[in-house]
């Protein structure tokens, strides 16, 4: 098994994503790391309706992840890992995983205190910095 791409974005796994990144890459596993939506199944029944048929899909919390990586569990030999939030990958490295490098994708407007528009799809607040910053201080090289 290879983790061909960590991906962050808020929307997951959507026609763009899928497109690009799914088309180039051909993953055979796609993976959402997001407690939230781990948790919701009406949300994980959407997401795993856009994955491709041939693919299998998870959505798992951070603390879920880091326990797939580090028994190296997974279904595919080609697997796409998307966080949704930034937290969710420092979670999931703290439990564990690791992570060398990040593409930053989506980053939506969350109405956050101090929360700036820096490109069309990246609102970063100051919390968000403090994240960056903890993620590389972590070894984590960061892509936009």
């Amino acid at each position: 098994m290879a983790v061909e791409l960590y991906k962050l974005d808020g929307r997951m796994l959507h026609g763009q994503v899928l497109s690009t990144f799914g088309r180039i890459l051909n993953p055979d596993e796609f993976i959402v790391v997001n407690e939230k939506v781990a948790k919701d199944d009406s949300e994980r029944v959407v997401l795993e309706i856009a994955v491709p048929a041939d693919a299998d899909f998870d959505c798992v919390s951070p603390k879920t992840y880091a326990k797939i990586f580090k028994e190296n569990d997974y279904f595919g030999t080609k697997t796409f890992v998307v966080f949704r939030y930034l937290e969710d990958c420092l979670a999931a490295i703290k439990a564990g995983a690791e992570v060398k490098k990040l593409t930053v994708g989506g980053m939506y407007s969350r109405g956050r205190e101090g929360e700036v528009k820096e490109e069309i799809a990246l609102f970063v607040a100051d919390s968000d910095r403090a994240l960056f910053r903890e993620l590389e201080a972590l070894g984590v090289e960061l892509e936009y």
